[in-house]
């Protein structure tokens, strides 16, 4: 099984790169590339680096048959996004718009919508938490931040200001101006504060989509080739690897145990990785568990994507608000284990071809491939009949490429949508403010 799940990775992988050769900017052009090399990693990749180190999520055994036909449903699911893509006008390759640097009430506005609020989400979390023993914390720490949702999405909100601040110091170099470097500093210094914070409640992926949103924002402006972007690669790999050891760490942490950072660094970093990568995106396993039990769940049709579009709703105004796509496969496979009023409110991630068949099973596959492959085609069009955009629209943009093309694959439909909705929605809200001035009753008599 190990081999074909490598050839379902070689194949998507060169079958991208051929398209893409050596301009990484084509993925910013034409998101479909990136929506299958991110098939090819997530469903193809990992469950072969799974095979090899005999990892596994579930304590269950799985035949042949099981894993066949969830690589076959991943290669459906790929098929049915280009299609959609390619329905929906993909194959027209419009010229994107210019891209023109913040002006000074931008960036006032920017600051005053996006950063100030969600700098105080942040320091609101923190401040919570700070309350609790690290140990203690990171052991039940979805139990101590219940009902911290929306401090938790728009605590988020500050990833994106993050991605305008560091692409509008760049935009504003390409325009042949020359910003202070006390400036570029300060938001090196403000981001990377952001990354300490998040990584440290436990929220490791912020910073990964920091970082997404950030290089793909980049694109805009460079050509990316591809010989440039290998000098990534190491500072990547350390990221990764950091990541990996953090993530290994609050695991194992003991209120005693002040020995447990350097006992797991001794694991060696191929192990470390392994580890961390099948944390974050090793959820393919959700579809062979699926099918290798089809007898011991029923079909939800639709129940999970109802749940995340009320999501955004309290539950402090709604107590029986419906559950989402990972605790509803959580109680399929240990029934009755998630319950609100339970103490343990552990979850699992699901991912959007997991949430498809979980409800609609294989035609869910189709329904839901298509408008993933039509939503990154209706971006890039939309994005694409704008004239000009400053950074606010970039990020807009990266964003929408990163969920629809990666992270939604990945991701709890009903979390991964609450933040994506409302970031959209304050980004969208002073990118119409834009540099307008509003006249007042003194300037109107």
């Amino acid at each position: 099984m190990s081999t074909l799940y490598f050839l379902f990775f070689a194949l998507l992988g060169l079958l991208a790169f051929a398209r893409i050769g050596g301009r990484m900017d084509r993925m910013y052009r034409s998101p479909i590339y990136a929506f299958v090399l991110a098939m090819a990693f997530i469903y193809g990749f990992m469950p072969w680096v799974k095979e090899i180190f005999g990892i596994q999520t579930y304590p269950f055994p799985y035949g042949f048959d099981a894993k066949l036909g969830a690589l076959v449903d991943s290669a459906i699911y790929t098929l049915m996004g280009v299609i959609g893509y390619c329905a929906c006008g993909g194959l027209r390759h419009p010229q994107l718009p210019e891209v023109r640097s913040l002006t000074g009430r931008e960036q006032l506005r920017a600051l005053l919508i996006l950063g100030v609020p969600s700098f105080f989400a942040v320091l609101y979390l923190a401040k919570t938490i700070s309350g609790y023993d690290l140990a203690s914390y990171m052991k039940d720490r979805i139990v101590l931040r219940r009902g911290m949702g929306p401090a938790v999405i728009l605590a988020f909100t500050a990833i994106c200001y993050g991605a305008v601040l560091v692409t509008d110091h760049f935009t504003q170099k390409r325009e042949g101006r020359s910003p202070s470097a006390l400036r570029l500093l300060a938001i090196m210094g403000a981001v990377l504060a952001l990354a300490v914070a998040f990584v440290a409640m436990g929220n490791r992926n912020f910073v990964f989509i920091l970082i997404a949103i950030v290089l793909l924002a980049l694109l805009s402006i460079y050509a990316g080739r591809f010989s440039r972007i290998v000098l990534l690669f190491p500072a990547l790999l350390g990221i990764a690897i950091g990541f990996s050891l953090w993530a290994k760490v609050r695991t194992t942490l003991d209120s005693s145990s002040a020995g447990t950072v350097t006992a797991v660094a001794s694991e060696g970093a191929l192990p470390l990785l392994v580890y961390g990568f099948n944390g974050a995106f090793g959820n393919a396993e959700n579809m062979v568990w699926l099918a290798a039990n089809d007898r011991r769940w029923d079909l939800l049709y639709g129940k999970t994507l109802y749940a995340a579009l009320v999501n955004p709703i309290p539950r402090s105004l709604w107590p029986d608000k419906p559950f989402g796509g990972g605790p509803e496969l959580r109680n399929m496979i240990y029934p009755g284990s998630y319950t609100l009023d339970g103490e343990n409110l552990t979850s699992y991630t699901t991912g959007l071809p997991t949430e498809a068949y979980m409800n609609f099973g294989l035609l869910g596959i189709f329904l839901f491939g298509a408008f993933n492959g039509a939503c990154l085609a209706w971006a890039r069009n939309f994005y694409a009949r704008q004239k000009s955009v400053t950074p606010l629209g970039v990020v807009m943009y990266s964003y929408s490429i990163f969920m629809f093309a990666f992270g939604f694959l990945y991701m709890e439909l009903l979390g991964g949508w609450s933040r994506y909705l409302i970031t959209m929605i304050l980004l969208s809200g002073v990118a119409w403010l834009g540099d307008r001035r509003f006249r007042t009753s003194r300037s109107l008599a």
